[in-house]
């Protein structure tokens, strides 16, 4: 006999909130999009799985979250506006959020460049920050726990297994956080304070340009060893320049003392990677451009030269070249547009492209040059000799 699963029936209501649709399911609860009537806002509501109601602690930690997270009045944290029970389990409602958990937003089709993810990392570390001004540990930082929203702005989720710096609230017997991305002091069970944040955040950055998480994902038991014991693997050069890795490496150092000490010295070092990268992008995308109307000049100066020894098609074959260009450089090809803001490695990439185009006509404009030099000049002193030779021939017969 084949049993059919039974899905959870969507609630009417929850409190005073309509609910439309569920959005999410959490290790703690389901999350409802619902419309508050009385102010006319459309909002998200996490409510408590029905199998823990009857689990003081981790009611406890439910209502804790909720406490935490309304008191961090920060742009980078998920806003929350209620607190209530449905059915004896309790409910938090916040803001509702459009847009993407940052794990997903990183498999998008329109892949974020360098630029777009410094700038994610810097509201992480702003988010984080605010939190630990407040004696906030997340202490579960990971894709998944950040949003991005469709404007651009990140938010920090689920404090979930946040604690107070000054309550001594665990979980006996459980090993909160997700692996790949706790503290070795997390991971040991010791006790931890915002430098622990520091290295999740870390790591995280790393996942975020190399795709994985710096200590795998392998076993509980594997990981747990790495994160004590082992270095990252480095990552590339094309994943990450060496002033970045160098920001990430001290992030994620075993020792809390020979990490950042807040996420505020972390985002300082960030945001002058940043800063520099853009003045070095900002020079190769002008080389890029002086090389593109140098590559017009050229194919010009083409043009004039193949009109001049009548070769067939001269025009046809500049325009396309000219057209080529336009449609693959549109960035480069228009001196007097702003270029849109491109990643470092896109425009060095485009810069190779250039040059490697720039080498194609300076070859073709040569060999033309030749061509008019060998129309122009005298025969060469062989074929004159043998001009002679045969004029002298012909008389004496």
């Amino acid at each position: 006999m084949t049993l059919t699963p039974i899905l959870p029936v969507l609630p009417e209501r929850i409190g005073r909130y309509r609910v439309t649709e569920r959005i999410g399911k959490g290790a703690m609860g389901s999350v409802y999009a619902a419309v508050d009537e009385q102010l006319g806002r459309n909002v998200a509501v996490k409510l408590m799985l029905a199998a823990f109601e009857e689990e003081t602690e981790l009611r406890e930690r439910f209502y804790r979250e909720a406490r935490i997270t309304g008191q961090l009045a920060h742009r980078n944290i998920v806003t929350i506006f209620d607190l209530g029970e449905y059915n004896n389990r309790p409910y938090i409602v916040m803001e509702l959020l459009e847009g993407l958990p940052l794990n997903e937003y990183l498999r998008t089709d329109a892949v974020p460049s360098l630029d777009t993810k410094l700038e994610l990392m810097l509201q992480v570390c702003d988010g984080l920050q605010n939190a630990h001004q407040a004696g906030v540990i997340h202490r579960d930082i990971k894709p998944s726990n950040l949003f991005v929203l469709n404007d651009g702005t990140l938010k920090v989720l689920d404090f979930g297994v946040a604690r107070l710096g000054a309550s001594n609230l665990t979980a006996a017997g459980m090993l909160l956080g997700t692996p790949e991305y706790m503290s070795p002091e997390q991971a040991r069970g010791q006790k931890m304070d915002a430098r622990a944040d520091v290295f999740s955040a870390a790591g995280l950055f790393y996942f975020m340009l190399a795709g994985r998480p710096p200590f795998g994902s392998r076993d509980l038991r594997n990981v747990l060893h790495a994160i004590i014991s082992d270095d990252p693997q480095p990552l590339a050069d094309e994943e990450a320049p060496e002033m970045l890795r160098q920001v990430l490496m001290k992030g994620l150092a075993k020792n809390p003392d020979h990490r950042y000490q807040q996420c505020a010295d972390m985002r300082a070092d960030l945001d002058r990677v940043r800063r520099t990268l853009a003045v070095t992008t900002a020079r190769v995308m002008q080389a890029a451009r002086d090389r593109c109307q140098q590559i017009f000049a050229l194919i010009d100066e083409r043009r004039a030269l193949g009109r001049t020894l009548a070769v067939p098609d001269i025009d046809a074959s500049c325009d396309d070249a000219v057209l080529r260009i336009q449609v693959r450089f549109p960035a480069f090809a228009d001196p007097s547009a702003a270029a849109a803001p491109m990643d470092g490695v896109a425009a060095r990439a485009a810069l190779q492209s250039l040059q490697g185009r720039y080498n194609a006509e300076q070859g073709a404009l040569a060999a033309l040059q030749q061509r008019a030099l060998d129309r122009m000049a005298p025969p060469p002193p062989q074929r004159r000799q043998g001009f002679w030779r045969g004029l002298l021939k012909a008389r004496n017969n």
